[in-house]
Parts: structure tokens; C-alpha cells; sequence
């Protein structure tokens, strides 16, 4: 997988990394891709390694806010960084369908740790900058 960064303003972003799992409550699938951000730090962590993170916790069965805080805590203790953002974009093949098309669309959950917990700025700037290099 082809890995290039995009920085903006102390904010790193991997390129959004592809994910699939077993949802926990109907065993059927789920997949979407998975967008980290982090303020970088003194530690540096090749971004295979982080695509290698995303789909360690993905596997299997889960629930999608579980996975969001289990990749966020992993990355936090591997990369040290001042700030980093978690962001979970899934869709579920057990969400109803009407006419050809899914009544919900995917589902979305984060997760933010140091700096970017508490930091609206940076929560903004980490979600511009996912919406800006969607996949």
C-alpha cells in the first residue's frame, strides 16, 4: 500500500486505510476506512505500521466504537504523539435497505487523545482535513 502524508499546520494525516470486520450484534459484515491524524512527537512510527494497527484491531468480530478506542489507545502508546485523532467511517451489511438504498448512511465514530482532546482547533482542522482527501 502506497502511504503519503499530508501536513497541515503541525497536524500529520495518513491516507485513509481500508478496514473490514463481523458485526458483533448480527455477524454480518462491515467495512469502511479508517483516518488518522496526530500533532507528530519525538517517536516516529512508519505508516505501514499504522495501516498494520488499523487492520489488527479490525479483524474479526467487533463493535465499531470499540475499534475506535482500541486503535486510538494502541496508536497513542506507539507513537507517544502530542495529539492524535481517530476517525471510523463504516458501512454495515445489516443496515436496512428500502428501495435499493441503505436508510442510514456510514456510521461514523472518533476518538481524540492529548492535545487534540482538548483542542476545538485542532478537531477542526483533523476533520477539514479528512473531508478535504476523502478516498
Amino acid at each position: 500500500m502506497q502511504l503519503t502524508l499530508v501536513r497541515q499546520a503541525g497536524i500529520v494525516l495518513v491516507p485513509p486505510i481500508p478496514f473490514q470486520g463481523l458485526c458483533e450484534q448480527h455477524l454480518l459484515p462491515f467495512y469502511g476506512v479508517a483516518h488518522i491524524g496526530y500533532v507528530r512527537g519525538e517517536k516516529r512510527l512508519p505508516h505501514d505500521e499504522v495501516a498494520r494497527i488499523v487492520e489488527a484491531c479490525s479483524g474479526g468480530i467487533r463493535v465499531q466504537q470499540k475499534m475506535t478506542t482500541r486503535i486510538g489507545l494502541w496508536l497513542d502508546h506507539q507513537l507517544g504523539a502530542p495529539g492524535l485523532a481517530v476517525l471510523l467511517e463504516g458501512g454495515y451489511a445489516c443496515t436496512p435497505i428500502r428501495d435499493g438504498a441503505a436508510l442510514a448512511g456510514p456510521t461514523t465514530t472518533m476518538a481524540f487523545y492529548g492535545s487534540m482532546r482538548d483542542s476545538a482547533d485542532e478537531q477542526r482542522e483533523f476533520l477539514t482535513m479528512t473531508r478535504r482527501h476523502h478516498v
